[in-house]
């Protein structure tokens, strides 16, 4: 069988983890190991705007649980990353 180029490889990966249960993937990542450092910033900024951009259309609709979870989900990235900002500038 034919070896999967990285993208290949980078995509499987990818659409195995979107499928899988939070703790498969959890350890997973404990096994194979994985690090999130300042080439996540951008990735993590879009997050935190998408995610606040989508709570007012969620209040106005009445989702209230899905509202709380956006809410915890930006409380949480935005202490990631200012940690990431701080290493990620020399000192």
């Amino acid at each position: 069988m034919k070896q999967p180029t990285a993208d290949a490889f980078d995509h499987l990966v990818e659409q195995y983890l979107g499928l899988e249960s939070l703790e498969v993937t959890e350890d997973l990542l404990d096994l194979c190991g994985a690090s999130i450092d300042a080439r996540a910033l951008l990735l993590l900024r879009q997050r935190v705007h998408e995610e606040e951009a989508r709570l007012p259309q969620l209040e106005a609709r009445g989702y209230v649980r899905l509202r709380e979870k956006g809410e915890q989900f930006v409380a949480s990235l935005r202490p990631l990353i200012a940690a990431l900002e701080q290493v990620s500038t020399p000192a």
